[in-house]
């Protein structure tokens, strides 16, 4: 059996997030890239996409009813993914820009399993 390997990259958020439009739909490509692997994003308020979006955060995730956005995923090939970025709720988007910063700086660390 080979060892899985990094698949995609998925960005759970919402349009009228300042955490994540445009903080983090500017910086997920340039991470996804470093890593090799697409970028797909799930908008938490089209409908199609949420169901998708949930089942992530509530599997993965940092998971309630009204859970924290944006969380971000690196999924492998034999189906798990592991949250790379999950903002702080309620933080300043300083925070949330900080904690890119981190990631970017150190890619590599988001294929640790």
């Amino acid at each position: 059996m080979t060892d899985p390997s990094p698949r995609q990259l998925t960005l759970v958020l919402a349009t009228w997030c300042p955490h994540c439009v445009p903080l983090s739909t500017e910086r997920a490509p340039e991470l996804a890239k470093r890593l090799g692997v697409p970028l797909r994003v799930l908008d938490i308020d089209d409908r199609t996409e949420e169901v998708e979006a949930d089942r992530l955060v509530r599997e993965f995730g940092t998971w309630d009813d009204d859970y924290v956005i944006p969380q971000v995923f690196l999924e492998w090939s034999d189906g798990t993914a592991r949250p790379v970025l999950v903002a702080d709720r309620g933080s300043p988007t300083a925070v949330t820009r900080q904690m890119w910063e981190r990631l970017l700086a150190h890619p590599e660390s988001a294929l640790a399993r």
